[in-house]
């Protein structure tokens, strides 16, 4: 593979990575309000199970992804060779 080939393929995995991450974030944050509602009449913890939800696991998720997102970005970095000498 030529060095332009090799940076090609680097940045459809880096774009393909992000996007997936995009989807996954804002899946999460607009689509789970929406069984906000129904989800209050249970109760977790002595609080409405759909706040709780809302403020603790998709907040937790969030981490979760956002450190994904970054082992895969560094995995992408040392798969093609793509590390930042300081």
């Amino acid at each position: 593979m030529s060095d332009e080939d090799v940076k090609q393929a680097y940045w459809r995995r880096i774009r393909r990575l992000t996007l997936g991450m995009t989807v996954l974030i804002a899946g999460s944050t607009l689509f789970f309000p929406l069984f906000m509602p129904a989800l209050n009449g249970y109760r977790f913890l002595r609080l409405p199970l759909g706040y709780f939800l809302l403020a603790d696991a998709v907040v937790l998720g969030l981490g979760i992804s956002l450190y994904a997102f970054f082992s895969g970005q560094e995995r992408s970095d040392r798969a093609y060779n793509m590390t930042i000498q300081f």
